[in-house]
């Protein structure tokens, strides 16, 4: 599990359009305070405890990291948490070194992967799309979501859903998705909306926040 995790980490690389710009990064379009930073991804996983994410959250903190984003879920009495990080390359060189450390606070296995910055897979628009659907829960919705995307080229960069429960005389279970996508050169907004409202519609849904530009969104993890 730990090995499929850590796979998960590494980095995309391409150049954009076929073109020698193999070292073109996401600062080309994000701003850029000028000062040197590098990304890592940080897991813990493994017996739930009180205060593990505080743990973890010390960890980064008291070695210089700013956590640009984290996720923390209980599976029975197993925990995942995860962090991704920005720091000085020494600071992030210094947490992985150190991570034994944070094992034998937490009792839990921990996985630290420092990354580079990400790039734009050839082949792809700079900008990071995302859009949010609610829909009855039922078996295969993500798959057909997730296929429809393939058949538009779309590159999921990110995704989430969340089962709830809704109170009333009738049990009502209402899945939540959001998806986050780049999108290739050639991509017909108003067709692949269409067809997504269709397979929405199916499940009783609705589209929460249409297809559209994320900017600004730290996406490396």
């Amino acid at each position: 599990m730990l090995d499929s995790i850590r796979a998960s980490g590494i980095q995309l690389h391409a150049a954009l359009n076929g073109e020698d710009m193999g070292q073109r990064t996401w600062e080309n379009v994000m701003p850029s305070d000028n000062s040197i930073i590098q990304h890592a991804a940080l897991w813990l996983i493994g017996q739930d405890m009180p205060g593990l994410l505080s743990l973890g959250a010390k960890y980064v903190s008291d070695r210089g990291g700013n956590i640009d984003k984290d996720i923390a879920d209980k599976f029975g009495e197993k925990a995942v948490v995860f962090m991704s990080i920005t720091a000085d390359p020494n600071d992030i060189e210094r947490m992985d070194h150190e991570k034994d450390t944070l094992k034998k606070a937490t009792g839990c296995g921990v996985v630290f992967q420092p990354m580079s910055q990400p790039t734009v897979p050839e082949g792809f628009q700079d900008d990071l799309y995302g859009f949010d659907i609610v829909t009855d829960d039922a078996p295969g919705i993500i798959a057909e979501i997730t296929n429809l995307l393939d058949e538009y080229g779309m590159f999921i960069v990110g995704h989430t859903g969340e089962r709830m429960v809704l109170p009333g005389p009738v049990k009502r279970v209402e899945a939540g998705q959001k998806y986050i996508v780049m999108l290739p050169h050639q991509f017909n907004h108003i067709e692949f909306t269409r067809a997504l409202m269709e397979v929405v519609k199916r499940y009783n849904g609705s589209m929460k926040t249409p297809l559209k530009t994320v900017p600004g969104l730290l996406w490396w993890w």
